[in-house]
């Protein structure tokens, strides 16, 4: 009996551990609108080298007898757009949220063939 109550003193407290999310708990794969607007550049591509160069970096070859290399894609909204060249097209008041997937989320959300991980920018609606 002891020891069914001690058990169910350890649940109750794990359980009400779980539960509790700290507050202002910030996705750092994610840039919000109130990022990038705080950020004061022109392009998206300089947001992100201000605030998250890190979803820029070349992931090296990806494998030995191969000369690709593992970079990540840019993705307007839910297509893909292109090279990670070209986040200069877009300005930086015209993006709602920009999302970097790294490779193991990027693969199975949007595929394979992207290993290098996907930069996703979601456009403003007006």
């Amino acid at each position: 009996m002891r020891r069914l109550a001690l058990l169910l003193l350890v649940f109750a407290g794990t359980g009400c551990a779980l539960h509790h999310t700290p507050p202002n708990l910030r996705n750092p794969n994610v840039i919000t609108f109130e990022e990038i607007d705080s950020a004061s550049e022109a392009t998206i591509y300089d947001v992100i080298v201000k605030l998250h160069a890190e979803y820029l970096r070349d992931r090296g070859p990806t494998s030995i007898s191969s000369s690709s290399r593992d970079v990540a894609v840019v993705f307007l909204n839910q297509q893909e757009y292109g090279a990670l060249s070209t986040l200069g097209d877009f300005q930086a008041h015209d993006i709602e949220e920009v999302r970097f997937f790294p490779w193991h989320d990027a693969v199975t959300k949007f595929g394979r063939k992207y290993s290098g991980g996907v930069i996703q920018l979601i456009t403003r609606v007006d």
